[in-house]
This record gives C-alpha cells, structure tokens and sequence, in this order.
C-alpha cells in the first residue's frame, strides 16, 4: 500500500480548511491515503464544527492578527500560530482498515503517526494517557482525548475526526512547536477547576527541546516516516490533486470565508 505525501506551504486559515474538506469529499478517487502537512499564514483560530461561536474571543483575535475559521471536524477552539505548529490532514479513501473501527480506535492509531515521527525526533512520546484538565471554556487543548500524543507527560499534538456516508475519514491534527500562551489566554477564555493549570501541561517541541528542536524540514521528514509506519505503507511524494484545488476555491468562497459558517456552523451549501 502507498501513502501519497503533500508537503504543502503556509496557506491562510480558511483556504487550509477549505482543502481539508476537499480532500475529503474527492477521497473516494484517490489511488490511496493522502497525507498533506501544512503550516498557517497568518495565524488562525479554528472552531470546532459544531461549537458555538462564543468559545473565542473574536475581537481580541482581530487585534492578534488571527483569522477565526471553523473546521470541517469536531472538537473546541485551536490557536494555530504562525511559526507555532505543523498541522497533519490524513485522508482516507473508502476501505481503508483503519475505516472499519470505530471512532476512539482509529483515531488512536492514525495519531501513532505522530507519536513515531516524534521518536524519529528522539523524543520518548506516546498516544494517549493524557489526563486532562477539567474547566470552562473552549479550550480544545485541555481536553482528554485517545488521540492525544505526549512527550514526558506534556500534551503535544491533539486531533479531530470526520467521516462521511460514503466511508471517508479525516483526521487532522496539530504538533506544537511553541506554545504563546498569553494568546491563547486572550483568544480563547478558559477557567480551569481544580487549580489545575493547563499550561503546565500542554507545550510546544521548542519550549521543551530548546535549541535542541529539530528544524521544520526535519519535522516534516519525520511525520512523513512516521506515519508510514503507522499505517505500514510506501511513502510517495505527491502534489494535490486538481480536482482537489478545484474544489477547495468553491469551497473557500462559498463557505469558509462566509460569516453564517465562521459565526454560525451553517453551511451556506447544504440542502
């Protein structure tokens, strides 16, 4: 089996949305599973597909210079900073194993894609086990997902899941590399309970490797190994396809940039 790799360049947050959800829509042609890694610019906050608006903090996200979209998958707000994070989108085509389990299973195991990239790295990460840290806000990050990956207990790398009728599946998902944690305070309000504070378990590479942080080339290197291991397939450099960049323009104008799905989770295109 192949894996198609796309190592695509910064792209502006709706437009990254917008080819996430393309990709999905055209999985069932794909010739095999897709995996495109991208980073944002400007720097983006993405609902959830479902969470209510009032989780972010708009106005403090337009003084940041954050364009505020939401993503075609579950889950609460993410701050996805420029220079902050690699993000990873895998599609898989109708068929595929990993479709036939459920949800919290086949997510865990698409993200040992990261957790062996990050071994690649030389850091000692692992799936799951993150406790999470109980509160009030949108706080994606805080939550306790199977999905999570983590380096000596401190949260790195969270996803999120949709599949559609047909049998596709995405998961997307963030690896940090640094955390601007003054950002996230004011972009997305969060209460923890419990005294628990968040930040001491959630950081990015750079913040716990240092100087010693691999370079993005190398990130990117490694999440390409990584999850062709974890998915026991033959790594093939790829471009995105046509249809797919077709596809995501329609998309991009006809939905993500549009107000009543940012603010609202209505689909303008739906019915």
């Amino acid at each position: 089996m192949k894996l198609l790799i796309v190592y695509d360049g910064p792209r502006e947050p709706a437009l990254n949305m917008a080819l996430d959800e393309a990709l999905l829509k055209l999985a069932p042609s794909l010739e095999a599973p897709l995996l495109r890694l991208y980073t944002w610019r400007p720097s983006g906050v993405s609902l959830g597909r479902r969470e209510p608006a009032s989780d972010v903090d708009f106005r403090a996200a337009e003084r940041l210079g954050f364009q505020v979209v939401r993503r075609p998958t579950g889950g609460r707000a993410l701050l996805h900073a420029e220079g902050g994070e690699v993000t990873y989108s895998l599609v898989l085509p109708p068929g595929h194993p990993l479709t036939e389990l459920d949800v919290a299973e086949s997510a865990a195991r698409i993200a040992e894609g990261v957790a062996e990239a990050l071994r690649i790295l030389g850091f000692d990460a692992v799936v799951g086990g993150f406790p999470g840290v109980p509160g009030e806000g949108g706080l994606c990050y805080a939550a306790s997902a199977p999905s999570d990956v983590t380096v000596g207990g401190i949260k790195v790398s969270g996803s999120a899941q949709r599949r559609l009728p047909s049998g596709a599946l995405l998961q997307h998902g963030t690896l940090l590399l640094r955390v601007d944690r003054e950002a996230w305070r004011r972009v997305i309000p969060f209460k923890p309970l419990g005294g628990v504070d968040p930040w001491r378990l959630i950081a990015g590479l750079r913040d716990i490797a240092g100087s010693g942080a691999p370079g993005l080339g190398e990130i990117y290197e490694a999440l390409a190994g990584g999850f062709s291991r974890a998915l026991q397939a033959e790594p093939v450099e790829s471009g995105l396809p046509r249809e797919a960049l077709v596809a995501a323009e329609e998309l991009l104008y006809g939905k993500h940039l549009r107000r009543e799905w940012v603010e609202h989770g209505r689909d303008p295109q739906a019915g």
